[in-house]
């Protein structure tokens, strides 16, 4: 039976990197497919750091179904992290997560201090049938039909209409204050540098759905410091 308690905090602190970078991946299903679908292969040991500046070590793995962080107690239950908002971050080496209304992923910090960051989610697609009766959806997308949960099994979706992981993209800060990555976020960033920063958009004819697009577009705006 999963459990909701809020982890206890230990008074010690720990050094992360400045820097961290990762991209969306595979998630997977089978082997915690009675928890759910979660976002790496197996619980691995990272940190949880408080605002307050505590910091705690456990085995980790985010739950993408529930859009719970989740641990491994020390009697072998998995449980989840409750109240995450009084959490600054957490590591799970070497991906960083923040929370702003749901669990974010970091993908990179350029130096000077916006973060851009993902969320994966389930989402059912509207896909038509093609060929011999195939569904035809998104080509990027890994597409499953089910998950189980305390022992029952849900449908996530059809042949017609399966469900897949999706990624979107977010800008925001240390401080886990983030919003929906767009045009109108980083002009109010860079005030000081539009002129240059809507030449580099229109040229490059940027995508915010796009991850690489993203990417040089924060590299391009930490060299205008």
């Amino acid at each position: 039976m999963r459990l909701t308690i809020l982890l206890a905090c230990f008074s010690f602190f720990i050094k992360l990197s400045a820097q961290e970078k990762s991209a969306p991946a595979d998630i997977y299903s089978g082997a915690f497919a009675d928890k759910g679908i979660y976002r790496f292969p197996a619980f691995t040991e990272g940190t949880v750091v408080f605002r307050n500046g505590n910091v705690m070590t456990v085995k980790l793995n985010y739950n993408i179904t529930m859009d719970e962080m989740h641990f491994i107690s020390a009697k072998g239950d998995t449980l989840a992290v409750a109240d995450p908002p009084v959490i600054s971050y957490i590591s799970i080496a070497p991906y960083r997560f923040y929370y702003d209304k749901g669990y974010l992923q970091a993908i990179a910090k350029p130096g000077d201090g916006l973060v851009l960051a993902f969320k994966q989610v389930l989402v059912k697609e509207e896909g038509t049938k093609g060929a011999f009766g195939i569904a035809t959806t998104h080509p990027g997308a890994t597409s499953y039909d089910y998950f189980t949960l305390k022992g029952q099994q849900y449908s996530l979706g059809n042949e017609e209409n399966p469900v897949s992981a999706k990624e979107t993209y977010f800008f925001g800060d240390n401080f886990g204050h983030f919003s929906k990555a767009s045009k109108e976020y980083i002009l109010v960033r860079y005030e000081k540098k539009q002129d240059a920063v809507k030449n580099f958009l229109k040229t490059n004819h940027t995508s915010f759905n796009k991850e690489d697009d993203l990417l040089k577009l924060l590299q391009f705006c930490g060299q205008l410091q």
